[in-house]
């Protein structure tokens, strides 16, 4: 049968801090989360926090315990509901606190006092934590990156990515009065802090949210003002940037406008109208909090600080693009566990490549997939272990991205496959989702059950390989490295004309004129192509 198959690379053990962050136990799946106040005083001389959580939830089940997560470094100052403090017990990043009986269906309020110096984040964005930074004036530059690591690093909550705050949040900052302070949503008000030298600023988001999208930035921000055409009235996209990069930023986030309309055309209406569209500048990269996307890419749509950026041929910031992908791919369209991460990168990955194509063409777009090919490492499956705390990062952006490609040109009708990624987008809006639901989707979609396809490309870490021969005027070929029942059809080009063949695992014969020359088509299927002087029975 050819080679060996290859073992995955094993995922990570799973930690007492991860089983209880990530497993929807008992004491979490008791209530349901309703709304966050956030409360807090930030000192950025002493990188240090200290408030509270106003926490409206709603009994699903009679309890007297439930779990709230805040990081094990912040000290609680304790839980008190109904002007009573409740008992708690700490196990690693979760805290139990003891209720009065609580019957279902209650709504109740209760407030998490805590303070501390949180968690430094050492690569952000992809380590969770604080980013206590200074501008090129010296200044204080201040932002906050948790998704994988957990919002847990910097308040207290129900820190599993299914269960947002229905009815949005309000996030309360009181900081030095030289700093502007931005969050998600609208600002709804600044006033004077009750020490001099702070000011408080109230900001609001009435959609629910995602918690590692609930984010705080801190700098000597100037708000620029745009505008766009929105279903024929006019909406208002709000870009803070530094003061002194105010001409640049004015000129570069023009580009938002464009970007949000190509999103509108292919997935749907922009979620978070409500709740508005801003970008701020921070030191880092960038990352999409939810209606305060992020950005740090040096201004420059042929590069930035990341050099992949120059793939998108100058005509977008890459960084820019990706990120505002999250709105529709991971802020609306939620992975109701973290290791269906592709859901929301390889989405984002896969829109990247159909706005090249929109806009330069497909020939394009295949020559910007194929630059981000050699990037996957096929060492784990797509998706990974559920309730571990396991973000499935890794080859879910670009394969995610190769793998919805090979699946359009599995289902070879262009105009059911884009309405099958609008239609799945549109209904699941403000939605949490598993791979199985987008299998269902496709299935219902095409007539078709795709479950080969989906066992194959996500929960294998094998791309499939195609093991073929020709001798006279007969091709031999099979499907090799791939699970029992894979029976993916293919496109070959035999002197210039287009067949469709449909191998499995059982070596198949084709006649074929003698000395005919063949061209598989890999750049539109993620497989690998071997040639063999002869196939095994």
């Amino acid at each position: 049968m050819g080679e060996a198959l290859k073992e995955p690379k094993s995922f990570p053990e799973l930690s007492e801090r991860n089983r209880l962050l990530g497993a929807l136990l008992p004491e979490r799946i008791c209530y349901d989360i309703q709304h966050y106040h956030i409360n807090l005083d930030i000192d950025p001389n002493l990188k240090y926090l200290k408030g509270y959580v106003d926490i409206i939830a709603v009994a699903v089940s009679d309890f007297t315990l439930l779990q709230i997560d805040l990081a094990k470094s912040m000290q609680l100052n304790g839980v008190y509901y109904l002007d009573n403090i409740l008992n708690t017990t700490r196990v690693e990043d979760a805290v139990m606190v003891e209720f009065p009986p609580m019957k279902q269906g209650t709504e109740f309020k209760f407030r998490v006092a805590y303070e501390g110096q949180p968690q430094v984040a050492k690569r952000p964005p992809w380590d969770g934590g604080f980013v206590w930074e200074k501008d090129k004036k010296g200044r204080p530059f201040i932002s906050v990156t948790c998704e994988g690591d957990g919002a847990n690093l910097w308040w207290p909550l129900k820190d599993h990515i299914v269960d947002e705050p229905d009815n949005g949040a309000k996030m309360t900052f009181t900081v030095p009065e030289d700093l502007f302070c931005v969050s998600n949503g609208r600002l709804t008000s600044t006033i004077p802090g009750t020490i001099s030298g702070k000011k408080v600023y109230n900001w609001e988001v009435i959609n629910p949210i995602n918690n590692y999208n609930i984010s705080v930035q801190l700098g000597h921000y100037v708000l620029i003002q745009d505008t766009i055409n929105h279903n024929g009235q006019i909406d208002t996209l709000n870009y803070y940037v530094l003061d002194y990069h105010e001409e640049v930023g004015r000129n570069h986030f023009k580009q938002a406008k464009k970007i949000i309309r190509f999103f509108e055309k292919y997935f749907g209406e922009y979620p978070w109208w409500e709740d508005g569209y801003k970008l701020v500048e921070v030191s880092y990269l960038g990352m999409e909090h939810q209606s305060a996307v992020t950005y740090g890419n040096s201004w420059n749509n042929w590069g930035g600080t990341q050099t992949w950026t120059s793939q998108y041929y100058g005509i977008i910031d890459g960084l820019l693009f990706h990120e505002t992908a999250h709105e529709w791919w991971g802020n609306s369209v939620t992975a109701a566990d973290p290791a269906h991460m592709w859901i929301h990168e390889g989405m984002a990955v896969y829109s990247e490549a159909v706005f090249i194509e929109d806009q330069l063409g497909y020939n394009v777009m295949i020559d910007f997939l194929l630059s981000r090919r050699k990037s996957i490492n096929n060492k784990q499956p797509i998706v990974g272990p559920e309730n571990e705390n396991y973000w499935s990062f890794g080859d879910s952006y670009t394969k995610g991205a190769w793998v919805l490609h090979t699946l359009r040109h599995v289902i070879d009708n262009d105009k059911l496959w884009w309405h099958i990624l609008k239609s799945f987008a549109l209904e699941n809006i403000s939605n949490h989702v598993k791979t199985i639901d987008f299998q269902l989707h496709v299935n219902t979609m095409t007539g078709k059950d795709f479950s080969y396809f989906f066992k194959q490309y996500f929960y294998d870490h094998r791309p499939p390989e195609l093991q073929y021969y020709q001798i006279d005027h007969k091709l031999y070929y099979r499907w090799a490295n791939v699970i029992p029942d894979f029976t993916m059809p293919l496109d070959v080009n035999i002197n210039g004309v287009e067949k469709r063949i449909y191998p499995t695992n059982k070596v198949q014969e084709l006649k074929i004129p003698e000395y005919s020359v063949i061209i598989f088509r890999d750049w539109e299927f993620l497989i690998n192509i071997k040639e063999q002087s002869e196939l095994d029975g």
